[in-house]
């Protein structure tokens, strides 16, 4: 019974006029980062190039809070750092890494799927420049370009995890602004 007299309420409300709908621009996630296949293929091929790294002290992806990752405003950085991964890292004459010729599809799909909704530069060129620097650091520190790829091969996992966490799947919604705002 409440709830049908909230229900009333609502209705009248956006009937009245003093409510004006307003529709919210809305990424949808590529469906790659809710298939459980293209998720156990990443881990797959992650954990063989972890197994082969020595150095658990280094990491290569920047940190994101998880309350960043939630705010939504980090899905683009996330794109274009794959967007390195699939022009600079992920190759096909890497035959080591099981799992690779499955996992690539997958995430110039994400990539393509992504591309409309991340057309700016603004926050996303700080942390492309960040994983590149620590990219190249740990080529030099480690005196061999093959072992930092490797690496990161190894953090394809938590690339995948911050697109899924951070490219929001939520269907269109409509929100309500009040007349007087």
């Amino acid at each position: 019974m409440k709830c049908i007299a909230i229900l009333a309420l609502i209705c009248a409300y956006l009937l009245s006029g003093t409510a004006t709908p307003v529709l919210r621009t809305v990424r949808h996630r590529p469906r790659p980062l809710d298939n459980s296949e293209t998720w156990n293929n990443v881990i797959v091929m992650a954990k063989h190039a972890q197994a082969r790294d020595r150095d658990h002290e280094t990491r290569l992806i920047p940190e994101i809070s998880s309350d960043k990752l939630k705010a939504g405003n980090v899905c683009c950085i996330n794109a274009r750092i794959l967007d390195y991964y699939l022009s600079d890292i992920l190759h096909a004459d890497q035959i080591e890494y099981p799992r690779l010729h499955l996992v690539k599809p997958d995430l110039k799909r994400v990539a393509r799927d992504l591309k409309p909704h991340c057309n700016s530069n603004r926050d996303d060129k700080e942390y492309l420049q960040q994983f590149r620097q620590n990219l190249e650091r740990a080529a030099e520190m480690y005196k061999n370009k093959r072992t930092a790829t490797n690496k990161a091969i190894g953090e394809t996992d938590i690339l995948f995890h911050y697109l899924y966490e951070s490219c929001t799947s939520v269907d269109a919604e409509q929100t309500t602004i009040s007349a007087d705002q």
